[in-house]
């Protein structure tokens, strides 16, 4: 054999096997960055037993520390060391756990060994150092870790994302998407650049652009999945929800089903107006994780949704019996509409004012009260409950003015009959309840106190019989009535007239026109 050629089989040897374990190792970092999270466990296990066993566990490390189990980070990132002590990217993982000790002394030390190590020169290094101090949102820190690899000329796609998400931690969203272009720039199809770019213009609501970007990123690396959640965000923040749960679906297709993933899409199906499926989802759920007050929660607000009584009843009885939960402002308010359609009126006040007792904001919570206070002819509930709302609607006025009305404060039923007819000056029925409150300012219909709002009642209801013929029919009487009081008969025969015609045995109007 020639030694060109033994020459060439040594090329071989020495480096083939580097290129196709590099090659191996990116494709369980791409499981990582697609969140195959348990997937990307079994393949970086298979390496334990290799020579690069020590980046393997590495990886390992990193994938616990995103399932936040950090004693199974700090076990393989040891072994890792242990391992190949020379490399560097352990004693950079190590930094996190330091990190989120506050062990100052064990930080400085492990991040000098992985510089060291790296002889300054492994992006990944900078990256995971960096990754560290913005986890616990010291961004000036991460971001003086990374001008470190700028002045040493690391000028990566991964660098720059980096550095994106610094800024994007630190709320700077034109420099974000300034490192974002310039990742592009390198990486002009790299899927987490498109991706986190198009976060940025969903945060300053441009959404078109955002979804443009994600449908770049999905079409540069369809096993993209984040881009998927980051799209279904999007569309749940347009109010698309249909779109979201599509999305979503992809989502957890692209990466791996899990609990909370199955709890997020059960939302969002809820969102959706999809009931049915998301009972199904959550059903099952619950049925693993009885005592999970959210998963109880959408369970009943989605029964509710479909009326069925029973089931949502049994679940909110559920959800208020967990005494260490957290209840929400919307559980009191679901639960009172369910306990009023079941005819417990006066129970559905009692949550429903426990609604502003957890949210002081919610004075629109009054008006609900009063509608059930009005239901059950609670005059004084109507009135303390709106005399709280304060800001209040036309009905509200009008209910408001009747409680007064009918609890005898004729002072401040005529105040709220003459703010509901300032508000809505074409509304007849507003003149109508004023005259009967002037009517008893003046019994005897002496002064005529009522009769200026009778004849505005009249006027703006264009006499119709058919909406208002009962009030019509008292308007007439008082008028003929005030008219006989002044010995005008022919006004008053006029107005008897008109009773009589919308009201033949009306026994006023048969005696007042036999007398007239």
């Amino acid at each position: 054999m020639s030694r060109k050629n033994i020459l060439y089989i040594l090329f071989l040897l020495l480096f083939i096997p580097i290129s196709l374990c590099a090659q191996d190792i990116t494709s369980g970092v791409k499981l990582i960055r697609n969140e195959k999270y348990n997937d990307a466990k079994k393949y970086f296990k298979g390496f334990l037993s290799s020579t690069s066993a020590s980046e393997a566990y590495f990886y390992l490390g990193e994938i616990y520390m995103i399932e936040e189990n950090v004693d199974s980070a700090r076990i393989c990132y040891t072994k890792g060391m242990e391992s190949n002590k020379d490399f560097a990217l352990n004693y950079a993982g190590m930094v996190r756990l330091n990190v989120l000790n506050g062990n100052d002394s064990e930080i400085a030390k492990n991040r000098n060994q992985a510089f060291d190590l790296s002889d300054e020169e492994n992006p990944k290094v900078y990256i995971v150092i960096a990754e560290a101090f913005m986890h616990i949102k010291y961004f000036d820190t991460a971001m003086q870790i990374m001008d470190k690899a700028l002045a040493n000329k690391l000028k990566t796609a991964d660098i720059f994302i980096t550095i994106g998400k610094i800024y994007l931690g630190k709320i700077n969203g034109t420099e974000a998407i300034k490192n974002f272009e310039e990742a592009l720039r390198i990486e002009p199809e790299n899927p987490e650049a498109l991706s986190l770019k198009a976060r940025v213009y969903s945060l300053i609501s441009n959404y078109n652009s955002a979804i443009s970007l994600l449908e770049e990123a999905i079409a540069s690396d369809s096993t993209y999945s984040p881009a998927y959640k980051e799209l279904s965000d999007v569309y749940s923040n347009i109010n698309n929800y249909s779109k979201a749960a599509e999305y979503y679906l992809k989502y957890i297709n692209k990466s791996e089903t899990n609990n909370e993933k199955l709890k997020r899409y059960a939302s969002i199906l809820y969102l959706n107006k999809d009931y049915r499926k998301a009972i199904d989802i959550l059903e099952e759920l619950v049925s693993k994780d009885p005592d999970n007050s959210s998963l109880v929660r959408i369970l009943a607000y989605s029964y509710f949704k479909l009326d069925d009584i029973e089931n949502s009843k049994s679940y909110f009885q559920k959800l208020f019996s967990m005494s260490d939960d957290k209840y929400l402002p919307s559980d009191y308010e679901n639960y009172a509409e369910l306990l009023s359609k079941t005819g417990n009126d006066s129970l559905a006040i009692e949550y429903l004012a426990k609604v502003v007792q957890a949210d002081s904001s919610r004075n629109d919570v009054y008006g609900k009260m009063s509608i059930l206070y009005y239901k059950n002819k609670n005059w004084d509930g109507v009135i303390s409950s709106l005399n709280r709302k304060k800001d209040l609607t036309a009905q509200e006025y009008f209910d408001l003015g009747k409680a007064y009305y009918f609890t005898q404060k004729y002072n401040e039923a005529d105040s709220a009959f003459s703010t509901l007819a300032s508000k809505v000056p074409d509304l007849a029925i507003a003149y109508f309840w004023q005259a009967r409150v002037k009517a008893n300012f003046d019994p005897e219909s002496v002064e005529g106190l009522a009769k200026p709002y009778y004849e505005q009642f009249i006027t703006i209801s264009q006499e119709d019989t058919t909406k208002f013929k009962k009030e019509l029919i008292e308007a007439y009487s008082y008028l003929g009535y005030y008219y006989y009081l002044k010995t005008d008969n022919a006004n008053s025969k006029l107005y008897w007239q008109k009773v009589y015609a919308l009201d033949p045995k009306n026994a006023q109007a048969v005696e007042a026109l036999k007398s007239l």
